[in-house]
């Protein structure tokens, strides 16, 4: 059908935003100035990188995105004895992440969603973000063992 008229002018296509995208990425590429410097600057500019989504162009994929935006939490993780790793994007696009380190008490919440809107910022097409909690050996000394080597320790 026709295109929508505005102020006497034809509004384009969103086809045509993606087809313009590209190509000024062709431009770049074949005229050797689409080097990893300027990929991350891209990929960093929040405006560019979500229109280069939109359009299926972005130049990293989901896992590169999802660890990227980990880089950018990880920071204040540390500083609470936490740490956050990609455990895997399935064929789906779900995203698994594992909390490791002292996660522990309140702060498990806080530290989920931390992590989420981490990924979330960068890879809106991930289509579930799960972070579990790694589950840390016994910190703690049984009271079995404490009593065997109590018993033990008797005369």
């Amino acid at each position: 059908g026709p295109l929508p008229q505005s102020r006497g002018h034809v509004l384009p296509g969103i086809g045509l935003y993606g087809t313009g995208l590209e190509r000024l990425l062709e431009i770049l590429h074949d005229a050797g100035r689409l080097d990893a410097g300027v990929l991350a600057g891209i990929a960093d500019d929040d405006v560019v990188a979500s229109l280069l989504l939109v359009h299926g162009l972005h130049p990293y994929d989901l896992p590169t995105r999802v660890e990227r935006g980990l880089h950018t939490v990880r920071p204040e993780l540390r500083a609470q004895g936490v740490d956050v790793e990609l455990v895997t994007v399935d064929a789906g696009n779900a995203v698994q992440l594992r909390l490791t380190g002292s996660v522990g008490g309140c702060s498990v919440a806080a530290l989920r969603r931390a992590v989420e809107e981490a990924v979330d910022a960068v890879a809106p097409d991930a289509a579930a973000v799960r972070v579990e909690v790694a589950q840390a050996g016994p910190a703690i000394i049984p009271a079995s063992a404490l009593r065997s080597r109590l018993t033990q320790a008797s005369p």
